[in-house]
């Protein structure tokens, strides 16, 4: 068990034991530090998956405070923990997941780079930059450059480890009606965040005063925001004084078009924040993510960067900053964009002749992942039966939409799972 989840799980159980109640304010991070003799590090991993998970919200310049929902929150015991962990069914076939396949993992070289960070001792001896290592945000610069076109400066540039880490700070800057819109529900940590700084949280209405948008991926099987939409998005923003928050997911994997412009880019950072992330595209396990401010607030930013500490790993940081620096990001990307082509039009094919007749396919132009809609299928079956994994997204009297990935289940298996979905939805 990784040490913030053992903090997450002692203040979890303070609140079982009723020890926390609703409306407590919770310990400081530097309390809890001394407390439980763990790093600061540690406890603001903890205290932001608290946050995700709906027991704590934060109020700003203040602390943190037991949420007035806790009590309707699922608290799993250990127990129920293990007993559920016995009784999960195991698959066959896992077409759920989204990962990265071990096949082109980059995580070998990655060991060597963090090694070199981990002998640049005098760095490391010291505390980081709240804002994130300087060197490591003019790489993030000259990156995105390249690859979106958006033109800023390191100082617009905070290096975070997760985006809702982000968001806090990004709150904090946002003036006038506190109203924000998301694409969907699915974006609960992002709507959390936004909820307990005290926003109004509505889906798919452009009249808030904040938007947030995902243009690479704006269904959960890959659609792509077009041209048109884009501009008129920008415009809406810029005649309404509403501030976009454009958050670039699978850019990075959009295939069955020309690379599309970022919103930020389109208006030259006007009324335009901008989030980006390496997990997708380094690690997983790398949590190293950053936003770029819109352009004209820095000078407010500063003016709150000493509340907010840095939560990415120091050490994380320096061996992506050499790691941009000799173009292996770059040369990663080709490579996983390659591989991943070639495994989504297997799957593609494998779908088109198990089900073409049989269910409506939604195929996007970004990501791994296929949506799939049955009017007729054997509920029984499927459930009882079934050794492939799916994500069920809607399942309703004799409906069901399935979601399929196929970015971490083997290539040699893809033909066997489809084949194996198919025995017992149909």
């Amino acid at each position: 068990m990784k040490v913030y989840e053992k903090v997450y799980d002692y203040f979890v159980n303070q609140i079982q034991k009723k020890s926390l109640k609703s409306g407590d304010k919770m310990p400081s991070l530097r309390e809890t530090e001394k407390l439980l003799g763990v790093s600061r590090t540690s406890v603001e991993t903890a205290y932001l998956q608290l946050s995700a998970d709906g027991y704590i919200y934060s109020v700003e310049k203040v602390g943190y405070f037991i949420s007035d929902t806790v009590d309707s929150v699922a608290i799993i015991k250990p127990e129920e923990k293990e007993i559920k962990k016995q009784t999960e069914k195991i698959y066959k076939y896992d077409l759920s997941t989204i990962g990265e396949d071990k096949e082109v993992s980059c995580l070998q070289l990655w060991r060597r780079y963090m090694k070199s960070a981990l002998r640049q001792e005098d760095r490391l001896l010291s505390y980081g930059d709240n804002q994130g290592e300087k060197d490591l945000r003019e790489e993030i610069c000259k990156h995105i450059r390249k690859t979106r076109n958006i033109i800023c400066s390191a100082d617009e540039v905070v290096i975070g480890a997760g985006f809702q880490n982000l968001l806090q700070i990004l709150v904090a800057l946002i003036p006038g009606e506190k109203t924000i819109s998301f694409p969907t529900k699915d974006f609960a940590d992002g709507a959390t965040t936004f909820k307990n700084a005290g926003f109004q949280v509505s889906y798919r209405n452009k009249e808030s005063h904040v938007i947030y948008v995902t243009p690479q991926y704006m269904t959960l099987w890959g659609d792509v925001m077009p041209m048109k939409r884009r501009r008129e998005l920008v415009e809406h923003a810029k005649v309404n004084n509403h501030l976009l928050i454009e958050d670039d997911y699978q850019n990075e994997f959009v295939f069955s078009q020309k690379p599309t412009p970022s919103l930020y880019a389109l208006n030259g950072g006007e009324n335009t924040a901008f989030l980006g992330s390496f997990s997708r595209v380094l690690l997983p396990s790398v949590r190293i993510s950053y936003l770029v401010l819109p352009k004209g607030i820095k000078e407010d930013y500063l003016k709150i960067k000493d509340l907010y500490n840095q939560t990415a790993s120091k050490a994380e940081q320096i061996a992506l900053t050499q790691f941009l620096r000799d173009g292996h990001l770059n040369r990663h990307i080709k490579k996983m964009k390659r591989f991943y082509q070639d495994k989504r039009s297997l799957m593609e094919q494998e779908i088109e002749k198990a089900f073409s007749s049989k269910a409506e396919i939604m195929i996007g132009d970004s990501g791994m992942e296929f949506g799939l809609r049955f009017k007729n299928y054997d509920k029984k079956k499927l459930h009882e039966n079934s050794q492939v994994k799916t994500t069920i997204l809607d399942e309703k009297d004799n409906e069901l939409l399935l979601l399929l990935s196929c970015s971490k289940i083997p290539e040699n298996e893809i033909h066997e799972a489809i084949n194996s979905l198919s025995d017992v939805i149909i």
